[in-house]
C-alpha cells in the first residue's frame, strides 16, 4: 500500500468514526436534536417553496404567451408627441401584411361598445369590434357554427357573435341563430356565425373578450362606432425575423405612409423578455425572505453545538490527552452540525415540495419540480452546517486539556 492510499485509508476511517461519534450525541440529545432539525427543516421549506412558487409563476407566464404565440406583435398609435390628427388609416394597416415582409399577417380594430338586444330583449352589453378577415386567425378564434366576418362583406351590417351573446340569445328563445337579426344600438346586424367559447390572455397588453362581442366588418364599424379609428392592430411576424427587425419594419411602412404618425409597437417576445428579467429578481427576493427563517434555523444549530461542546468539555479533554489533534476534535463537531442540517435539509425538502403542491391545487397553476432549487436547498444546508458549525467547533478544538479535565 502507497503511502497516498494509506493516508486516504486513515482520513476515512477518522472521517467514519466521527460520522458515528456525531449521531450517537445527537441521538443521546433527542430534545436538542429535534429544535435543530424544526428550525433547519423550515428554513429550507421556506426557500423551496418560495423558489419553486417563483418558477411555476414564470412558467405560467411564458405559457399564456406561447398560447397566442412568440410572433405576436401588438401596434398601436402612441400619444406621446403625436399630432392629435394623425391616425392609423384602415387602407395602411390591410396592406401592412401584403407590403412588409416581416410581417405575415395583420388584423387591425376598431373598438367600441354597444347595447345588444335580440326579439326585444337585450341579450348583453359588451364590445362592438370591427375588423377583418384575419382577426380570426391572428387570435386564434374558432367558429361553433356559421361562418366570420370576410373581406367582401365591405359595408355590409353582417355579424359574428361571441360564445356568451350566442348564450344569452339562446336563452331568450333563440333557436337556430345564423341569419337572425341583432340590434346594435338601433342598428340591425345579421348573423353570419357564432364563435366558440374563447380564454381571454391577460398576457398582452390587449385583450380581444370575444365571448361578450360582437364582430362586424371593420369598414361598417367606420360607420356605427363613434369617434372611429383603428386603436390597435394585432399582427404576426414571419419565422425567423428577429422582434427587432419586425418593429423597424413596421415603423418604417407608416412613416412612409404618415410621417406625422408615432406608434408603439409591442412584441411578445420583447415581453417575454422583460417579464423574465422581472421574475428573476422576485425569486431571489422570494429566496432572500425564505432565507431569514434558514438564518434563524442556523443561529439555532450554533447555539445547540455551543451547548454541546459546554457539556462534552470533558470528553473532549480526554480525546486530547490520549492523543487526539485539534483538527480531529473540529472535524468531529463540524460533521454532527452538517449532520443535523443536512437532515434538516432533507425533511425541509419534502415539507417544501408538499406546501409547494398543497399551494399550486390550491390556486389550480400547474405543478413544477426545480431540480435546482432541490440542489440548492441540499447545498444550502450543507453550507448552514458548515458556517453556523464552524464557530463551536473551533471552540472545542482550542479547549485545554487540563482545564476540561479538571472539573466543569
Amino acid at each position: 500500500m502507497t503511502p497516498g492510499s494509506r493516508s486516504w485509508s486513515r482520513l476515512l476511517a477518522v472521517l467514519r468514526g466521527n460520522a458515528r461519534e456525531a449521531i450517537d450525541s445527537l441521538r443521546k440529545a433527542r430534545l436538542r436534536t429535534v429544535l435543530g432539525l424544526i428550525g433547519i427543516m423550515i428554513g429550507i421549506s421556506s426557500v423551496i417553496t418560495m423558489v419553486s412558487l417563483g418558477e411555476i409563476a414564470k412558467a405560467k407566464a411564458r405559457k399564456e404567451f406561447e398560447a397566442l404565440g412568440t410572433d405576436i406583435l401588438v401596434i398601436r398609435k402612441s400619444f406621446e408627441g403625436a399630432e392629435a390628427e394623425a391616425a392609423i388609416n384602415v387602407p395602411d394597416a390591410l396592406a401592412l401584411a401584403p407590403q412588409t415582409p416581416s410581417i405575415t399577417i395583420a388584423a387591425p380594430r376598431i373598438s367600441g361598445y354597444g347595447s345588444f338586444q335580440y326579439a326585444g330583449k337585450e341579450v348583453g352589453r359588451g364590445s362592438l369590434q370591427g375588423v377583418s378577415a384575419s382577426f380570426l386567425r391572428v387570435n386564434k378564434l374558432s367558429l361553433q357554427e356559421g361562418r366570420f366576418i370576410s373581406d367582401l362583406d365591405v359595408d355590409r351590417y353582417y355579424c359574428a357573435i361571441g360564445a356568451g351573446v350566442a348564450d344569452s340569445m339562446r336563452a331568450a328563445g333563440g333557436r337556430q341563430l345564423i341569419g337572425q337579426h341583432l340590434e346594435i344600438d338601433g342598428t340591425l346586424f345579421t348573423i353570419v356565425g357564432v364563435l366558440n367559447e374563447a380564454v381571454d390572455n391577460y398576457a398582452l397588453p390587449v385583450q380581444v373578450s370575444a365571448n361578450e362581442s360582437v364582430f362586424v366588418p371593420i369598414s361598417t364599424a367606420g360607420r356605427v362606432v363613434a369617434n372611429a379609428e383603428i386603436d390597435v392592430i394585432i399582427a404576426r411576424s414571419a419565422a425567423g425575423v428577429h422582434y427587432r427587425a419586425a418593429t423597424a419594419d413596421v415603423n418604417a411602412y407608416f412613416q412612409s405612409r404618415s410621417p406625422d404618425l408615432k406608434l408603439e409597437v409591442v412584441t411578445a417576445q420583447e415581453l417575454i423578455a422583460r417579464m423574465e428579467a422581472q421574475m428573476r429578481i422576485m425569486t431571489l427576493l422570494l429566496g432572500a425572505v425564505g432565507s431569514i427563517s434558514l438564518i434563524v434555523g442556523g443561529v439555532g444549530v450554533m447555539n445547540i453545538m455551543l451547548v454541546s461542546v459546554a457539556e462534552r468539555r470533558r470528553e473532549i479533554a480526554i480525546r486530547r490527552a490520549l492523543g487526539a489533534r485539534r483538527r480531529d476534535i473540529q472535524s468531529q463537531f463540524l460533521i454532527e452540525s452538517v449532520i443535523l442540517t443536512v437532515a434538516g435539509g432533507v425533511l425541509g425538502i419534502i415539507l417544501g415540495l408538499l406546501a409547494t403542491w398543497g399551494i399550486c391545487r390550491f390556486t389550480g397553476w400547474d405543478y413544477l419540480i426545480s431540480g435546482a432549487s432541490l440542489l440548492s436547498g441540499l447545498g444550502t444546508a450543507t453550507a448552514v452546517g458548515l458556517f453556523f458549525g464552524f464557530q463551536p467547533a473551533r471552540q472545542a478544538a482550542r479547549l485545554d486539556p487540563v482545564t476540561g479535565l479538571q472539573g466543569d
